[in-house]
């Protein structure tokens, strides 16, 4: 079984809580045509599956879990 949340070391709850600066501001043009023709490529590429459903956020785990949910939500499986 996948570890939980519980578990996070003391660096990562360390790491967690450190604040991030963002910078903001207009961006140049020239900061934009810094990817190459085979990096923009592969990005639309990337573009394009997302699109398609091919990737997904949710991990198998996860999928478990809710069909497991929806199991309970329909009297096929008692908590």
């Amino acid at each position: 079984m996948a570890e939980t949340a519980d578990k996070k070391t003391k660096k990562e709850t360390q790491k967690a809580k450190e604040a991030v600066q963002i910078e903001t501001g207009a961006i140049e043009a020239d900061e934009v045509n810094t990817f190459t023709p085979e990096e923009i490529a592969r990005m639309l590429k990337v573009k394009s599956e997302i699109e398609k459903g091919r990737y997904s956020d949710v991990t198998d785990e996860h999928k478990k879990l809710l069909f497991v949910q929806w199991m309970i939500d329909h009297g096929k499986l008692n908590s």
